[in-house]
């Protein structure tokens, strides 16, 4: 071949190539736009479906997204601190109050006394229930040296077993609620209150009519989705409870009560959360309780 022929042939050889690359450029560009214009509608989509769902929930009642735990009238919510009702149980606790013939108790087993501040905070969840609609009397406050506010120490089991106990019994309780093992955010205090209660199922101390239901924990994404977990809460949770504008206003009125709280990230918080809208529960399953005490131990 000849020096001219070489230099035609190298040159159409470049040619196809820078060809090939162009057009390879143009298609990669053309399926990647169309990529994300479908990934834009897919999330307005989503937005929208979001947001009908939780109107046609809590203003038009068209959808029951509240699968309610039947059959509950002497409910017993155990929390670890003053502010947990507002922060975690929020729609659960605003369901109890908003139904008849329903007796709703509320059992908090530390006064957050690990700040020194246990005197002011004893005050503030009081007032905070009265928002809630929660009576005095129905507040239990515990404040043991063994049970410090504290994200190291665990509480031991079988005394937080002894006193929830006693008044599961004192109050007739039908319905107990509290956190799951992961305690919503790994709180080694509200982990306790879980183990406690696991230990009283395993141990058939709980009167028989006493259900256990548990607050679900979910990961960091969905826990700040607000509206947009309700899909997700509706196809994976057997019960779950929303909050009108009515009840997030009150969730919200009474978290302004916990004022020695009300740092910047517990307001953002209850801006994004998507506790303050949402709860999902779980029913104790005695063997999902055995295999969380082996692991445990």
């Amino acid at each position: 071949m000849s020096q001219e022929s070489s230099w035609h042939y190298s040159g159409a050889e470049n040619i196809f190539a820078v060809g090939f690359w162009s057009e390879f450029i143009k298609s990669i560009r053309a399926y990647t736009e169309d990529a994300v214009e479908h990934l834009l509608l897919a999330a307005v989509a989503y937005l929208v479906i979001c947001f009908v769902l939780y109107v046609v929930t809590t203003r038009w009642d068209l959808i029951e997204f509240t699968r309610d735990v039947k059959n509950s009238e002497r409910i017993l919510i155990v929390i670890a601190h003053p502010d947990d009702e507002c922060m975690f149980f929020g729609p659960t606790i605003q369901n109890f109050v908003n139904r008849k013939n329903c007796c709703l108790y509320l059992m908090c087993m530390s006064t957050g006394k690990n700040y020194g501040m246990d005197k002011v905070r004893k005050r503030e969840l009081y007032e905070a229930c009265k928002v809630l609609g929660i009576n005095e009397g129905s507040v239990m406050i515990y404040n043991h040296t063994l049970m410090p506010d504290s994200h190291s120490d665990k509480w031991p089991a079988e005394l937080l077993g002894q006193l929830i106990l006693r008044q599961v019994e004192v109050y007739d309780i039908d319905t107990l609620i509290t956190f799951d093992k992961h305690g919503i955010s790994r709180h080694s205090n509200h982990c306790s209150i879980y183990y406690a209660i696991a230990h009283l199922s395993i141990e058939r101390s709980l009167p028989k009519r006493c259900r256990v239901f548990v607050l679900e924990s979910v990961n960091i994404l969905r826990k700040y989705w607000l509206l947009l977990d309700i899909p997700l809460s509706f196809l994976l949770s057997r019960y779950r409870f929303i909050s009108t504008q009515n009840d997030r206003k009150k969730i919200n009125e009474a978290m302004k009560k916990h004022k020695s709280q009300l740092v910047w990230f517990r307001r953002l918080y209850l801006i994004f959360s998507r506790y303050t809208i949402i709860n999902t529960l779980q029913q104790m399953d005695i063997s999902d309780i055995e295999l969380d005490l082996e692991i445990d131990d």
